[in-house]
Order: C-alpha cells, then structure tokens, then sequence
C-alpha cells in the first residue's frame, strides 16, 4: 500500500487481520518515517508496522461499511447517501467500484468524481470535499 495515500484517521487492515474470517480494520494514527505507519488496533493499542504492500492492505469499500460503519443511507438500486451531506456513491457492479458525487446546483461542474474502490480514498476525497473526517460510528 502506498503512504502517500494515507491520512491519520484512515481505516486500513494490518496484514495480519486479512487472513481472518472476521478482519478488523484499524485507524491510522500517525505517518513516520522509513514509510512506517503507526495505527490503533481494536484494542486500542498503538503500534508500529511497516507500510509496505506486504504488512498494511486496504478496505474494500462495501454496503456494511457504508450503511453500518460509515453512516450512509442504502437508498436502493446501488445508491448510498451520506445521512449530513449531500454526497453520494452509485455501486458499478460489473467493474466493482464506487462512482462518486456531490450534489450541486445545475450550473456547478464540480459534482462528478472518479470511481473508487477502497475506504481510506473515500475518507480522503470526503475530506476534501467537507473538511470534515468520515469515521466509523459509534
């Protein structure tokens, strides 16, 4: 994975929890130096791992994450909206990815965004977009 991509408030896997049934995300929680990663774990210990492709993965964004974790709305038919923005995602099934959009006025260009396919990039483009963190809820 690369930490250039990363934010402190992203949700990433440590390697070790992807070989698990049950994987839990952790939140990173600093960006050192020699691309190491220091990151929470479940329970809350922080920890230093090394941020190559081999020790950290991404979280492949889904509906339970969206709906359960990160507070959108399933709206049906592959929409999700954010429940205190007007930001939306379409699910694209036969690529397996995300489109991505801020409602705006008609005359706004600025409403389109790329697909995505991963949390942690949707956490940064919501950021961006609101200045606000998209964390899980509680």
């Amino acid at each position: 994975m690369n930490v250039n991509e990363l934010r402190i408030g992203n949700y990433v896997f440590p390697n070790h929890e992807t070989d698990s049934d049950n994987p839990s995300p952790s939140q990173v929680t600093a960006i050192l130096l020699n691309n190491r990663v220091a990151y929470k774990a479940n329970d809350n210990v922080v920890q230093n791992i090394e941020c190559s492709h081999d020790e950290i993965k991404p979280i492949p964004i889904t509906s339970d994450w969206l709906v359960n974790k990160l507070g959108f709305k399933d709206n049906g038919g592959g929409y999700f909206q954010h429940t205190d923005f007007n930001f939306f995602l379409f699910y694209v099934e036969e690529d397996d990815y995300y489109d991505c959009y801020k409602q705006v006025s008609a005359n706004d260009d600025t409403g389109d965004f790329k697909g995505l396919q991963h949390i942690h990039k949707l956490q940064n483009l919501f950021f961006e977009l609101f200045d606000e963190e998209l964390i899980e809820n509680d």
